[in-house]
């Protein structure tokens, strides 16, 4: 009811305010989880000279503007590394290697990649996220974090995966 002065009641006002304030927060919520799932292209091949054995490459990466800023083939021929970085300096690295990366078991958790490959998936490897999985070469996807392992998802990492071409 409105009072004499012409003003709700308080508990009208506190309902209103709790109503706009839960609104707020979904809202809020609703759009972070948007753009955090939102997944950019990546465009790089590498040189024929730098092929010296066939590998994949991602198309889509967590972070807007990644360049890729190294890109190195090891002594054996059969392991190859790239970084990637873009201005807000976000940083990850993916590996090639014919040898299998190890990881502790305690910290391994399997996860479906795609319709055909299965990967092992480790949260937080010394404040590293990682994700690792066989397609003819093992390919190790790692993330450093500026601040928490969590501001790449899981499912980021699966969809970076699915992208290598």
């Amino acid at each position: 009811m409105i009072n004499r002065i012409g003003l709700l009641n308080a508990t009208k006002r506190k309902i209103i305010f709790t109503a706009i304030l839960f609104a707020s927060i979904i809202t809020i919520i609703f759009v972070w989880s948007e753009l955090r799932g939102r997944m950019y292209d990546l465009h790089y091949t590498p040189k024929a000279s730098q092929m010296t054995f066939e590998f994949k490459t991602p198309t889509q990466v967590p972070f807007a503007e990644m360049k890729v800023t190294d890109f190195s083939v090891g002594g054996d021929q059969q392991e190859a590394e790239m970084s990637l970085l873009n201005a807000d300096i976000n940083m990850m690295d993916i590996r090639i290697s014919s040898s299998k990366p190890e990881y502790a078991k305690d910290k391994i958790e399997r996860v479906k990649i795609g319709s055909d490959f299965y990967g092992e998936f480790i949260p937080n490897d010394s404040g590293r996220r990682v994700l690792t999985w066989k397609d003819e070469m093992y390919y190790e996807v790692i993330y450093y974090p500026k601040l928490t392992p969590n501001e790449v998802s899981k499912t980021q990492l699966i969809q970076m995966a699915e992208s290598f071409q």
